[in-house]
């Protein structure tokens, strides 16, 4: 990153000048003031990224499921019936680009995880209804909150959408769940280890439904509209791509 290199060459040089001075018989006030703040200010300069770079997030995720459902046969809905989605976890990948030094628009996609969905309330008796493959894919835009030293937060918002690989058949058979958009929010940071790589933690919230059908006891159709609302929990290494 040519820009950032000269930054941060920059403000090795205004050190060096503020250390010339000190052993210099007197400073100009005005100069020292600008000098001093020009150094505390390094750190946070250099941790700037560039625009019009590109740059790549591998790491682990775990995926918190705020989950519900409503269950409904040809007679209409079932009193009572919701369902529970399983927690999960995944790995992930996520590619970059900075648009400007502060915007950036991000691309996430994961390892489909396997969760399962189980009847609750008053269809609990029928335990595991089924299980899905899917694969998450969200695109985000999002803005660089000023930086603390080497820590840069960002928040953004964005687009998700849920596809569906495979379905797994346990107490509905036929089970067939349907790919679906949704919507999303997340907040994290960055943690600089030099120029090219960072640790950063990253928290999302996602507002996602999907649509399935299947039948019970291979004879009566059922409909459901399940709530995933996951709240995505990630941490990983981000790297620059030159």
């Amino acid at each position: 990153m040519p820009g950032l290199g000269r930054k941060c060459r920059l403000r090795a040089s205004v050190s060096k000048v503020i250390r010339r001075e000190h052993r210099g018989a007197f400073m100009r006030p005005s100069l020292s003031a600008s000098l001093v703040i020009l150094a505390v200010l390094r750190p946070m300069a250099c941790l700037a990224d560039d625009s019009n770079e590109w740059y790549g997030r591998v790491g682990a995720l775990g995926a918190i499921y705020h989950s519900s459902a409503t269950i409904a046969t040809e007679a209409g809905a079932i009193p009572g019936a919701t369902a529970h989605v399983s927690n999960s976890e995944t790995a992930t990948l996520e590619v970059g680009y900075d648009v400007t030094s502060n915007a950036y628009l991000v691309f996430l996609a994961g390892v489909p995880p396997k969760p399962t969905i189980s009847g609750e309330g008053s269809v609990q008796a029928l335990g595991k209804l089924g299980e899905i493959r899917y694969g998450p894919a969200i695109l985000s835009a999002g803005y660089r909150l000023p930086a603390f030293g080497y820590i840069q937060p960002y928040v953004g918002a964005g687009a998700a959408y849920a596809i569906i690989f495979r379905n797994y058949d346990a107490a509905v058979t036929d089970l067939r769940v349907h790919n679906h958009f949704g919507s999303a929010v997340q907040a994290g940071a960055d943690f600089r280890i030099n120029d090219t790589l960072a640790v950063f933690v990253d928290v999302k919230q996602l507002w996602l439904s999907v649509n399935a059908n299947g039948s019970l006891n291979g004879e009566i159709p059922v409909t459901a509209r399940v709530k995933l609302n996951p709240t995505l929990i990630s941490a990983g290494i981000k790297f620059r791509l030159r």
